[in-house]
């Protein structure tokens, strides 16, 4: 009996013995290396390609380790179009830049609203003193608009969009021109100002690139004009070709409509123009146009009678109301209040 009860503890703890050598593994031989991740890929979904994220210190497996594309992460992945954008109406014309009360359409200068979260800016730019400026008005007055509006040149406000995107390394920004100068001209204050670099050419009829392929290709920037370029400019890109545009001016906001009037009804891309001039811009109007409850209304309307959602929601003074978090709120970022 003894003897049995010997060879039954022996046998187990010879069991155990090699169970145990079999679940170390055998001294010299290395841990298998994971595979390598493919950097044309975004492995962990954030809109970035790993190579991209392995470049510039963030991990590529991870979601939440990825920069913010115009204040939010989940928008890297979407594409310009699928995205809405605040958007002001008459950027350079405000009361800090040298423009009157009755050809104001914003309070603060440009830099003001692109730290705000402004992501679409608006010029009028014309020739005024052999120079490219900044003005509003058009020319069915006896005298120059730049002379009764007040004025400043193309190039400073080029300069304020370069340092802010100096400063904001995840910043996708498009700037919109209502255009009476030759594209050369845009084009060489864009190259004194180094803003050139930052323009991102679009193909017509191919998709827009995501925030995320933007900031990758550091290309933030997105050039459009009332006219077609007179030279070859890959990125100054005609407007009427790539969007559709609802009416610029409304005397009250019970005539805004959701009407396309300009542009191209077949491209991805869609503004609307959210502002009162009655027959002038003012703040006292735009507190009205830009509550929340009123952007979120038109918007959602406009959004149901078209099947596409409005991309760029154009308002004067933009800090009355609160365009900002309408902008959120469309894009699913913010609750509504």
């Amino acid at each position: 009996m003894l003897l049995l009860v010997g060879s039954v503890l022996a046998g187990c703890l010879q069991s155990s013995t090699i169970a145990n050598s079999e679940s170390e593994p055998e001294p010299g031989i290395p841990e298998p290396e994971p595979e390598p991740l493919d950097p044309n890929i975004d492995h962990d979904g954030d809109g970035f390609t790993s190579g991209w994220e392995l470049a510039n210190g963030w991990d590529p497996e991870d979601s939440l380790s990825a920069p913010e594309c115009n204040r939010f992460r989940q928008l890297c992945r979407l594409g310009v179009n699928e995205t809405v954008w605040a958007t002001s109406h008459n950027s350079h014309a405000s009361l800090d830049r040298n423009h009157n009360l009755i050809s104001a359409s914003q309070r603060t200068n440009i830099t003001a609203q692109m730290e705000g979260g402004i992501r679409v800016l608006s010029l009028d730019v014309h020739e005024y003193d052999n120079q490219t400026m900044l003005c509003h008005g058009g020319y069915d007055y006896p005298l120059h608009p730049c002379f009764l509006s007040g004025n400043w040149p193309l190039q400073d406000a080029f300069d304020e969009v370069v340092s802010f995107l100096e400063n904001n390394s995840y910043a996708v920004l498009i700037i919109s021109l209502e255009s009476y100068v030759s594209a050369q001209d845009v084009a060489n204050a864009s190259a004194a100002a180094n803003l050139t670099r930052y323009f991102h050419a679009h193909e017509l009829g191919t998709p827009w690139p995501s925030l995320a392929s933007l900031i990758e290709m550091d290309e933030r920037v997105i050039l459009f004009s009332q006219d077609p370029p007179e030279i070859d400019l890959a990125w100054y890109h005609h407007d009427a070709e790539h969007m559709a545009k609802t009416h610029w001016a409304y005397n009250d906001t019970a005539y805004f409509n959701c009407e396309l009037t300009r542009g191209n009804a077949s491209s991805a891309l869609r503004w609307l123009d959210h502002y009162v001039t009655d027959p002038i811009s003012s703040e006292s109007a735009a507190n009205a146009s830009n509550q929340v409850p009123v952007v979120l209304e038109r918007a959602n309307n406009c959004t149901a009678e078209w099947g596409q959602i409005p991309n760029f929601i154009a308002v004067d003074y933009w800090g009355q109301g609160d365009i900002v978090l309408a902008v959120d709120v469309l894009n699913g970022l913010a609750p509504e209040p």
